[in-house]
C-alpha cells in the first residue's frame, strides 16, 4: 500500500465534539472497507454476503452471537468506532496538518505496549499469527550464521500456515502486502535447505494429551540433538492450543536456552492471548520474544498481529539480522519502530498497512479495558464461564465435553472443546463438524452462531465454545457495579441459551437429510 502523500508531522489530537461523530458515522463504508485489507484471502470480504472466510464481518453485529474467539469475531460496537476514530486521526478530517503516518504507528504499538506493561520491548506489527511466526524465523535466521533448527509445538493446534511460515516459505499464494507468490516456495534470500522443522506433539494418536513432562523431555532432548548437529535452534512455547493445552513449560524453555546461549532463542506463541499479562512480561525478561494477536481472546477483527521483543534482542536484531528480501512481501516499514527500522539495511517495499493499524486499534478498545481488572478477577469470570458451558451440556444430545478434553486448563484458558456424535454414537466426521459449524452461521432456526472451527483431535472432532476479553470486561463492569457474579452473567446465560437451543435445532435437522 503506498503512503499518503502530503503528510506532515502534527501533535496527536482527539476527535471529542460532538459533530464529529456525525463525520465518523459517515465513514463507516470506509472503515469497513480498511479493515478487511492488508491481509491475505482470509479476511478478504465475500462481494455478496461481506463475510470473510471465518465467517465474520468487519461491521458490528449486535444480533449475532458468537463464543468463537479462538478462530475469529465479529468487529464489536466500541472497536469499530475506535477504529474510526484513529482513521480521523490519521487523515484529520478537520485540519489542514494531519498526523504523520510514522507517529499514528507508533501510538499504536506505544498502547500495545502500555497496556501489556512492557513499555520497554519493542513491537513489531505483523497482519497474522502466522506472519508473525515467518517475521521470527526470519529474524532469527538473519541473527545466525549457522543452519537453523526451527521445533514447533502441535502445529495442528495453532495455524494451518505455520508449518510452511516456520520453515521460511510462503504459506499462501498471496501476501497480506498484495503480492502474488508461489505458496510453498522459499522467501527470497532464505535458502531451502538451511532451516528445518521438527514438530512435538501434545496429544497422542488417540487424541488425549499427553504428559506435560514427557513434552519437556522431549523437547530437551530435541535441542540437545540439534545442537549436537552444530545447528542454531528456534524453539516455540505453546503457551494455549486452538483447544487450551500449553505446550512445553517455561521452566524447560529457560532450561534449553541455557544450554547455549545466544545459540538457543525462544519464542513464545500467545497469540491464543490466554494467559496472563503478568505472564508475558516475564516471558519477555527471561529474553523470550513474544507473538501475540488482538484477534483472538482480544475478540479484535481478525489479521492483528505482532511481535514482543526484548529490547536487547531487538538492538541485536537491527544492527546484525541480514533478513531475507522476500520477507518484505509481509512486513511494511511502519510495522516497525523508527529506532530500529533506522539502523537496518533492509530494503521495505511498502510503507505502511493501515488496515492492521485499524485493527490494532479496533483490538486496543477491548484491550484497554480487560487490562485494569485484576488477574484474580479475571480467572473467576473464565471459570464461570467454564461452568456455565458445563452445565448446559448436561442436558444436550449428540455433544459433550470428552474426558480427554477435560482439566484445570478450561477455566483458566476459557476453551470448552465439544464432540460431537452422530445419532448412533459414533463420533462425528470432521466433515460433518465442519456442516454443524457452518449451519450454525446462517439465518435458519435461530440467529447467526459463531463457534470455533472443527478440530481434528486423534478420531473425533471438536467445536469450541470460549468467552473472549469482551465478555470479561462486561461481566466485571456489572460486578463494580455493585451485582454479583451470577446476576453479572446473565447476559452471557442467555446468548449461552440461545446458542445451545440453535445447536439443538441444527443437530435435529442433521439427521433429516
Amino acid at each position: 500500500m503506498p503512503a499518503i502523500r502530503g503528510i506532515q508531522k502534527a501533535p496527536i489530537g482527539r476527535v471529542s465534539e460532538t459533530g464529529k461523530l456525525d463525520q465518523l458515522l459517515a465513514s463507516t463504508t470506509s472503515v469497513s472497507l480498511l479493515l478487511g485489507t492488508g491481509g491475505d484471502r482470509r479476511i478478504w470480504p465475500d462481494p455478496i454476503t461481506r463475510r470473510n472466510r471465518y465467517g465474520t464481518l468487519a461491521t458490528p453485529a449486535d444480533d449475532e452471537i458468537s463464543f468463537a474467539s479462538t478462530t475469529a469475531s465479529n468487529v464489536s460496537g466500541e472497536g469499530f468506532l475506535a477504529a474510526g476514530i484513529e482513521l480521523a486521526r490519521l487523515v484529520n478530517v478537520e485540519s489542514t496538518s494531519p498526523l504523520v503516518v510514522d507517529q499514528w504507528f507508533a501510538d499504536v504499538r506505544h498502547r500495545i505496549g502500555l497496556y501489556l506493561g512492557c513499555a520497554n520491548a519493542e513491537i513489531i506489527l505483523a497482519a497474522s499469527g502466522t506472519d508473525a511466526e515467518l517475521l521470527a524465523l526470519c529474524l532469527f535466521a538473519g541473527l545466525s550464521k549457522r543452519p537453523l533448527t526451527n521445533i514447533l509445538v502441535a502445529p495442528d493446534e495453532t495455524g494451518s500456515g505455520v508449518p510452511q511460515a516456520a520453515a521460511g516459505r510462503h504459506y499462501s499464494d498471496f501476501t497480506a502486502l498484495g503480492t502474488a507468490v508461489e505458496a510453498g516456495a522459499s522467501l527470497e534470500g532464505l535458502s531451502p535447505d538451511r532451516i528445518d522443522v521438527r514438530v512435538i506433539a501434545i496429544r497422542d494418536e488417540t487424541g488425549a494429551a499427553r504428559d506435560q513432562h514427557q513434552i519437556d523431555t522431549d523437547l530437551i532432548a530435541a535441542v540437545e540433538h540439534e545442537l549436537g548437529r552444530d545447528r542454531d535452534v528456534l524453539v516455540h512455547v505453546l503457551d494455549t492450543s486452538k483447544t487450551g493445552l500449553t505446550g512445553v513449560t517455561r521452566q524447560t524453555a529457560r532450561h534449553v536456552a541455557a544450554l547455549a546461549p545466544g545459540r538457543v532463542h525462544v519464542i513464545v506463541d500467545a497469540c491464543q492471548f490466554r494467559c496472563s499479562i503478568s505472564a508475558l512480561q516475564q516471558d519477555l525478561a527471561d529474553g523470550f520474544i513474544v507473538a501475540v494477536t488482538g484477534s483472538k481472546f482480544i475478540a479484535g477483527p481478525p489479521f492483528s498481529g505482532a511481535l514482543l521483543v526484548p529490547a536487547a534482542l531487538a538492538a541485536e536484531f537491527a544492527a546484525r539480522a541480514d533478513l531475507p528480501a522476500g520477507l518484505s512481501d509481509y512486513t511494511a516499514a511502519h510495522d516497525w519502530p523508527a529506532s530500529l527500522r533506522e539502523q537496518m539495511t533492509f530494503v521495505f517495499r511498502s510503507e505502511f498497512n493501515l488496515g492492521l493499524g485499524l485493527r490494532w486499534a479496533a483490538a486496543l478498545a477491548s484491550l484497554s479495558r480487560y487490562a485494569e481488572i485484576a488477574e484474580s478477577r479475571q480467572r473467576t469470570i473464565k471459570d464461570h464461564f467454564v461452568s456455565l458451558v458445563r452445565s448446559r451440556l448436561e442436558g444436550a444430545k449428540e455433544i459433550f465435553l470428552h474426558p480427554d478434553d477435560d482439566g484445570d486448563h478450561l477455566g483458566a484458558r476459557a476453551i470448552v472443546p465439544l464432540t460431537m456424535t452422530q445419532a448412533s454414537g459414533a463420533f462425528a466426521s470432521f466433515e460433518e463438524s465442519q456442516r454443524i459449524h457452518l449451519m450454525m452461521r446462517e439465518l435458519v432456526e435461530g440467529p447467526i452462531c459463531h463457534m470455533g472451527q472443527a478440530v481434528r483431535l486423534g478420531g473425533r472432532t471438536v467445536l469450541r465454545l470460549a468467552a473472549s476479553a469482551a465478555d470479561v470486561v462486561t461481566v466485571s463492569a456489572r460486578m463494580t457495579a455493585g451485582q454479583s457474579l451470577y446476576q453479572a452473567s446473565r447476559p452471557i446465560e442467555s446468548r449461552l441459551d440461545g446458542l445451545f437451543d440453535k445447536l439443538s435445532a441444527v443437530l435435529r435437522y442433521r439427521q433429516t437429510i
